[in-house]
Formats: C-alpha cells, sequence, structure tokens
C-alpha cells in the first residue's frame, strides 16, 4: 500500500498587518513529512509506503499572499498529479484557518482539497486532519472521505490525532467503499480561549465523542471549535461524524444532531479558561500571589493565534510598580527586530546597554528606555519542540528593578523549557513570567502555582462580541442573542 501524505498549516489573523509570504513558512520535503506528521512508525507497523509531497508550516501569522499559496498549491499538484496513478489513498494535516489575499472564496486549505479532488476524482480515498480551530464546510466534508480534528485544546493530543485519522484511512484503503462526513455547521463563534478541554463544556463534550466514536458503524467524529480572526462565510463551529460503512450514513447523521444538541444545550457554559481578568486587576493578582512559578498571559498579544509580539504594554504595567512583592519578573519577551540587529547582538554578558524597546506602531507597541545588563545572548524556537531555528534574542536585566526582558528578532511564544534552553534563560530564576499566549501551555500550566489570563488589548483581542463581522452565518453566538 502507498499513502501520499502531506500538510498545509497557517492560522490567518486578519488583524496582522504583516503579511504571511512564502519565506514564513518552513518548508519540509523527504522523508522528514513523516515525522512532522507523526506518522513515520506507524506506517512502518502497517506496513505502508509513504509517498511525501510537502508540509508547509506557516504557524500563526497575517493573511498568506496569494504568490505563497500559489506556489504551495503548485507544489502539491506537481506531487499529486505524479503519483495520481500509483497511490492508493492520500493522507494530509491541513489546519483549516488559512485565509489567502484575493483567493476566491479565501480558504487555501479548501482550496487545496478542491484543486486535489480535480485531479484524482471522486474516488480516490482522502482523509485529513484537522486543526480544532479551524473551519469546516460543507462543501469540504464532501470532498474528503475522512475527516477529524483533535480532541484537545491546548492540542496534547496531536500526534494520537494524526495517527488515529492513519488508521482509519488505512482501513478504508483495504476494504475500498464510498464514505463521506455527515456535517453540521454549529452557530457558535468562539476563540480558543473560551473552548479548552480541561474545561466543560469540553470535557463532557469531549467524552460523549469518545462513546460515539467506539461505535464500530462509526469511523470517527469530532467537534471543530473553528477560527473567529478573519472574516469569512467559513467560520464557526462544526461537527463531523464519519460513518464505519456507506449504510452507516443516516446513523452518523443521527450522531451528529446528538452531537449538536449536546452542545448547543451547553452553549453559553463556555468560558475563559481558568482565571481572566482585565489587565491591572489581572496584574495584581499576580503580585498578591506568594511565591511561584507564577504566570500572567499577554493575550491580546498572543503570538500562537498570530500576534507579532510587539506589544509593550505588559512591560510597562510592571515598570510602574511601586512594590515588587519580592517578585522576580521575566518578560517573555518581545519583538523588536531592529535593536536587536542595531544594539544587542555585538554584545556579550555582562555589558551594559541602553535602548528604547518598543516599535512605536500604536499606544500598545509604545517604546520603553531600557537600562540594563545583558544576561545571555542565544536562539529563539517555536513551541511543540520545533528544531529549526527561527531568530535570535538577548535577554536583559533592567537597572534598579527585578526585571528581566528577552528581546527577540521574530515572534514565538516561550510555552515550553526547550525553548527557554535554547535562549539561554534560566526559567527557575524567575518567580513570575509573562508570555505571549492566550491560554497557559501545559507544560507552564503543570508546573504554575497561579496563572492568570490579561484581557489585553491586540490583534488577538479575546472578546469576539467586540469583533465586527460582515461575512459570517447570523445568528451566530455569541455575537446574537439565540
Amino acid at each position: 500500500m502507498r499513502i501520499l501524505i502531506g500538510g498545509f498549516i497557517a492560522e490567518s489573523n486578519a488583524y496582522v498587518d504583516k503579511k504571511t509570504e512564502i519565506q514564513d513558512f518552513m518548508i519540509t520535503t523527504g522523508e522528514a513529512c513523516s515525522e512532522v506528521l507523526y506518522i513515520k512508525e506507524l506506517a512502518k507497523e502497517l506496513n505502508v509506503e509513504l509517498v511525501p509531497s510537502l508540509v508547509a508550516d506557516g504557524r500563526g501569522g497575517g493573511p498568506v499572499t496569494l504568490e505563497a499559496f500559489e506556489y504551495i498549491l503548485s507544489q502539491f499538484k506537481l506531487h499529486v498529479k505524479a503519483h495520481a496513478h500509483d497511490v492508493d489513498g492520500m493522507f494530509f494535516f491541513f489546519h483549516g484557518a488559512s485565509n489567502v489575499v484575493d483567493l476566491e472564496g479565501g480558504s487555501g486549505d479548501h482550496a487545496l482539497v478542491r484543486e486535489i479532488r480535480k485531479i484524482v476524482g471522486q474516488y480516490m480515498p482522502i482523509a485529513c486532519v484537522d486543526d480544532p480551530h479551524g473551519n469546516v464546510s460543507q462543501e469540504l466534508a464532501d470532498h474528503l472521505n475522512i475527516l477529524r480534528t483533535f480532541r484537545h485544546s491546548p492540542h496534547t493530543d496531536r500526534a494520537q490525532a494524526h495517527r488515529t485519522v492513519f488508521r482509519c484511512l488505512v482501513d478504508l484503503v483495504n476494504n475500498r467503499r464510498i464514505i463521506h462526513p455527515s456535517y453540521i455547521k454549529v452557530p457558535i463563534l468562539l476563540g480558543g480561549e473560551r473552548c479548552v478541554s480541561t474545561d466543560e463544556p469540553l470535557v463532557s463534550i469531549n467524552k460523549l465523542l469518545d462513546e460515539i466514536e467506539s461505535d464500530p458503524r462509526i469511523m470517527c467524529c469530532s467537534y471543530h471549535i473553528g477560527y473567529l480572526r478573519h472574516d469569512c462565510d467559513k467560520c464557526g463551529a462544526a461537527i463531523c461524524v464519519v460513518p464505519y460503512m456507506p449504510e452507516d450514513k443516516e446513523y452518523a447523521d443521527q450522531k451528529a444532531q446528538e452531537i449538536y444538541d449536546f452542545v448547543w444545550a451547553r452553549h453559553k457554559d463556555f468560558h475563559f479558561t481558568g482565571y481572566a481578568d482585565d489587565p491591572d486587576e489581572a496584574l495584581a493578582a499576580m503580585m498578591n500571589t506568594e511565591g511561584g512559578p507564577l504566570y500572567l498571559t499577554d493575550s491580546g498579544d498572543n503570538v500562537t493565534a498570530g500576534a507579532n509580539g510587539l506589544n509593550t504594554f505588559v512591560l510597562r504595567q510592571v515598570l510602574a510598580l511601586d512594590d515588587y512583592k519580592d517578585k522576580n519578573i521575566l518578560i517573555a519577551g518581545i519583538n523588536h527586530k531592529d535593536v536587536y540587529e542595531k544594539v544587542l547582538q555585538f554584545k556579550k554578558p555582562g555589558d551594559h546597554v541602553e535602548f528604547e524597546l518598543g516599535v512605536g506602531k500604536d499606544d500598545l507597541s509604545e517604546p520603553v528606555l531600557i537600562k540594563g545588563t545583558v544576561v545571555s545572548l542565544g536562539d529563539l524556537h517555536h513551541h511543540y519542540h520545533s528544531l529549526p531555528v527561527v531568530g535570535k534574542c538577548c535577554t536583559v536585566k533592567i537597572d534598579d528593578v527585578p526585571v528581566t526582558v528577552i528581546v527577540g528578532t521574530f515572534p514565538v511564544s516561550f510555552a515550553e523549557r526547550y525553548q527557554y534552553d535554547c535562549a539561554n534563560v534560566d526559567m527557575d530564576a524567575y518567580n513570575l513570567t509573562v508570555v505571549k499566549q492566550g491560554y497557559l501551555y501545559p507544560e507552564l500550566k503543570g508546573r504554575a502555582k497561579h496563572f492568570v489570563m490579561s484581557l489585553t488589548r491586540g490583534v488577538t483581542l479575546q472578546r469576539t462580541e467586540l469583533l465586527t463581522y460582515k461575512q459570517v452565518m447570523r445568528p451566530i453566538y455569541p455575537l446574537d442573542n439565540i
């Protein structure tokens, strides 16, 4: 058995000015594709030969330029055309939240599936893993045979979900039949920070999904939270249930409706995870908590959701404090490439430096005069233990206050010890750390004594009700009182 594999990841935040260009994508080709898709060892176990195309990973950022997407699409089409007659099926990870400038329909994920299906016809088995923060449509479900997302946000079951879908595809190839997901759009438009799987109602929703997926008449099923940071007709939550056999389609429809009813009965139970508060109250809560480690997430400048990590707002909050209450505070970090390249990259630990930090794009990124001592220099990596070096950083201890800031050349969210180690930052030296995240990522959450999501302003504003939409399905919660 031969399976063609590939991936396209772009979480497109329309509020981010900088467009995602081709150089912003990490392009993986060859055998390494199977590793980033988590199926290398499973394919060997199942005696499947993998035929790699490419994995184009743009992470979170602004809308994708048409030129970048057309190049990526052309590469997928080349591989699909080359192997359409010598593979038995196709396995993809398409995130689902891309938005391509001037592309008809907007979604690069949907366009990829549409164009691939045009090449291979209606009977080639195609399975797709989708991020829960991706948008799904009836068209997408109709073009795919298998569609499933991760259960958990943060995505602790990502590898497991990829392998589940790959097993389903192998089953379909071994026992060919025509199946497609049952699909229902759900009138809910919420960000991931209100849909964390360790909280209700996602705990109960996922329990129901697991129960339904254990039914032999159901191949797989999922609840898609959706993506809300660009305005298009595909935005919003969705349910997909894949029947095991064609004759199970009516039963899958019933189960999709059961999930819909279960979710809708709880739609007002979705809430911000953990403790979330306005900026002044959030910082005060951390300062009034003894011990540590403590974490404050700057949710309006959440790099994992596409923000550029430029904002100095929380740094200015911290520097305005009168009493630091025995806190040793780390700001991890602020993206200011020019300052690093012009002032910091040639320094060494122990050097005293003076510079203005903050690009001054708006009041959130207003410059701050920094006088301090270089602690270390290091490399920037994305979370999920990503190996490529995406930038450089310098850590500076600010004079006269117990505050240290990481200044970087690229937006990353410091979510794992691995990233701090690569940056040459001792994360254990600080009892309060400010990170550019929304919900706190699992490794930090696991070690936190207490944490808070600060509802700061920015391009990743957490209150959906304050965003403007013209093209989404209406009525939809919480924009409308349904």
